[in-house]
């Protein structure tokens, strides 16, 4: 009897050994779990840090600069913005990291789009040979800080009027292409 079962056994796996190298692979169906956090700006893979007191994360974790009362780091005593006719230049007002890619550099585009004169300039500021630009391409090496500073120019531009506008980021894979910015 122990034959006959042994046997019916080995028939029944050949069976089925022929049976499933046979068969082609028609569908896949599995439900998987999907958890990606929302963080502020100043939080992120490619991190968007405030440096100065008039760069802050506002209520909706963005990467805002203010340079006027409205600003949450101003106190009493401190100006509230920029004299008309005037150039300001502001070094390491905010940071850019990559924590993204281990090995991989990313290259940062910077834009500004808005009223007045905003420029973007990386690093320290050296009078006669730093020359900000509208748009800015930086690149960040894997856990490094790349220190963007900003010129503000309010020539033609009086009191009580503000320059308002938006910064744009967008990042790709790589280290920037030389060239004009």
């Amino acid at each position: 009897m122990r034959k006959i079962l042994g046997l019916f056994a080995l028939m029944a796996g050949l069976l089925i050994a022929v049976a499933a190298s046979s068969a082609n692979f028609a569908y896949f169906e599995a439900d998987r779990n999907v958890h990606i956090q929302i963080v502020p700006d100043d939080n992120e893979l490619i991190d968007l840090r405030p440096i100065q007191p008039y760069a802050y994360i506002n209520e909706n974790g963005m990467l805002v600069i203010d340079l006027s009362h409205n600003n949450g780091n101003w106190e009493e005593g401190f100006g509230e913005g920029v004299s008309p006719n005037s150039t300001y230049v502001f070094e390491e007002v905010f940071g850019v990291s990559n924590d993204l890619w281990e090995q991989t550099p990313i290259c940062m585009h910077i834009t500004y789009t808005g009223d007045g004169g905003v420029l973007f300039f990386e690093g320290d500021y050296v009078p006669d040979q730093t020359v900000g630009a509208t748009t800015l391409n930086v690149t960040v090496m894997p856990g490094d800080v790349v220190r963007i500073g900003m010129i503000i120019d309010s020539t033609g531009i009086s009191a009580p009027d503000s320059l308002d506008g938006q910064i744009q980021f967008y990042a790709e894979a790589g280290e920037c292409e030389e060239g004009p910015q």
